[in-house]
């Protein structure tokens, strides 16, 4: 009988382990979706900061082109 109650206890310890353990995993879960969240959105600021910078080379470059062109035609 005593050997019964031992393996009752340790079955509720077992079974406790396992439920903090699963509330655990959920937690990193949720931790590491909320992580990705951060990181899809910072991925999109940083495609959106290389468009703009994209956009702004493009810029300079046409007035630099447009600069050449009257320095040729001036001289």
């Amino acid at each position: 009988m005593d050997l019964l109650k031992q393996l009752e206890t340790k079955l509720q310890t077992l079974v406790q382990q396992r439920t903090q353990l699963l509330a655990e995993v959920e937690a990193l879960k949720a931790k590491g979706s909320g992580e990705a969240e951060g990181l899809r959105a910072e991925l999109a600021q940083a495609r959106e900061a290389r468009e703009a910078l994209h956009r702004e080379r493009e810029e300079v470059r046409e007035r630099l082109e447009a600069l050449l062109k009257a320095l040729e035609q001036a001289g």
